[in-house]
């Protein structure tokens, strides 16, 4: 997919907060910005979001000196979505539609994602919670459980830290033998790693691998032997998040051969006009397999 003007501004305010979680140095901040709009020249605006804020973090991580500026911030997030799990839990349990109200969760928790603000509070957690279980989903539930019953093997496409918590609680739902959970390989924004993965315990339900690459979603070039094995032998990818989507979406059938089911909050005018929803929608997305 492609970019546009204001993933160019969003980019610019995204390097300029990551370089200040990582230091005070202004003059490094300055740097940063430099090297960013950089990045943002050389790629042009038909090359996918993530490709180009994979190349400005890492020059960030280089020129702050500091292997993952939003460690603080992703463990802050853990702990307060493990702190409302049980809470999250009896909302499931106790809904006319258990499978349903763990997919809107899932959804609302990819409201944690510091590439678009990195003001979040615990407020703002609660609100999109409490949105998502009143609002129609733009997609069909059904569709996918469906697809979750048919399927051989899940792969599930973890986005954010915090995030993931509610990505165990729709997992504790699938009622599936055979799912596998990916994070990414290596530090990238705030999205999950195998860290994250073991303080949340999403790895006392299932097995979790990484993608072996610090992308911003899943590029299938970059990703380890290990996740591609897991890949191939799986027919439904569960895609979580906006990088997920905006990687993956990409993709013919040739690469992607699978059914795809993305799952993600619509949380900028440029992805729900190029998925065709609406701004703050919660959207289920699935994408046939090759036959």
């Amino acid at each position: 997919m492609p970019s546009s003007i204001d993933c160019s501004l969003c980019l610019l305010r995204q390097s300029l907060e990551a370089a200040r979680f990582a230091t005070a140095d202004t003059n490094i901040h300055e740097q940063v910005i430099r090297e960013a709009m950089e990045s943002i020249l050389h790629y042009g605006f038909q090359t996918p979001p993530p490709v180009i804020g994979q190349k400005i973090h890492r020059s960030i991580r280089i020129a702050t000196n500091n292997p993952d500026p939003y460690l603080l911030v992703k463990q802050k997030f853990n702990a307060l979505m493990i702190s409302r799990r049980d809470h999250f839990r009896k909302l499931i349990d106790e809904s006319d539609d258990p499978f349903d109200t763990a997919v809107r969760l899932a959804i609302a928790g990819n409201t944690i994602d510091f590439a678009l603000r990195a003001n979040l509070e615990p407020k703002d957690i609660d609100e999109a919670v409490e949105q998502a279980l009143k609002q129609p989903i733009n997609g069909d539930v059904n569709e996918l459980c469906q697809a979750i019953e048919n399927a051989n093997q899940i792969l599930y496409l973890t986005d954010n830290s915090g995030e993931i918590v509610c990505d165990r609680l729709l997992m504790e739902r699938l009622s599936h033998k055979n799912v596998v959970a990916c994070v990414r390989g290596l530090p990238i924004i705030n999205d999950a790693t195998l860290d994250d993965a073991k303080q949340v315990g999403l790895t006392e339900i299932a097995p979790v691998i990484s993608n072996g690459t610090d992308a911003i979603g899943t590029m299938l070039e970059q990703c380890s032997e290990e996740f591609m094995s897991v890949f191939r032998q799986s027919d439904l990818i569960i895609s979580k998040g906006l990088g997920n989507y905006e990687t993956l979406i990409g993709y013919d059938k040739t690469m992607l051969p699978q059914q795809v089911a993305f799952l993600f909050k619509a949380k900028c005018s440029f992805i729900a006009n190029y998925s065709g929803t609406n701004l703050g929608d919660c959207v289920v997305r699935l994408r046939k397999g090759r036959d």
